[in-house]
């Protein structure tokens, strides 16, 4: 890549903790994956994950980060590698533009777990 597209901060943490869905009866098919978050940042994540993601699929996302619980984040794959350890490695992008994502509190918690992500990276001794 020779030119940064990124336009928000992203932060790495373990403690984000996320489970990913296909929605409706895609989710009947195939077992959701186990998936480790690697970064976040407002406009989407990228994460780890034991299946491949098709790049333009839609995902569900429910994010937890100690105090604040999301459920149901929509989101699109954007892209999606293997990795040498053999896990597949995505990125998705939060689908603001669905009706389903416009609730203030949605964007609310986003900003909360960025406020506590940016506070951890720059203190890390604090406890939040």
């Amino acid at each position: 890549m020779t030119e940064e597209k990124r336009h928000q901060d992203r932060y790495a943490i373990e403690q984000l903790v996320l489970s990913v869905a296909r929605p409706g009866f895609k989710s009947f098919f195939q077992p959701n994956p186990e998936t480790e978050c690697r970064n976040f940042s407002l406009s989407g994540l990228q994460f780890a994950s034991t299946q491949p993601m098709k790049p333009g699929e839609v995902l569900v996302v429910d994010l937890r980060f100690f105090d604040i619980d999301l459920t149901e984040i929509y989101c699109e794959v954007v892209h999606c590698q293997k990795e040498e350890s053999g896990l597949w490695n995505s990125g998705v992008k939060f689908c603001f533009e669905d009706k389903r994502m416009q609730k203030r509190e949605i964007s609310h918690c986003l900003l909360m777990i960025q406020d506590k992500l940016r506070s951890l990276t720059e203190y890390p001794a604090n406890i939040i």
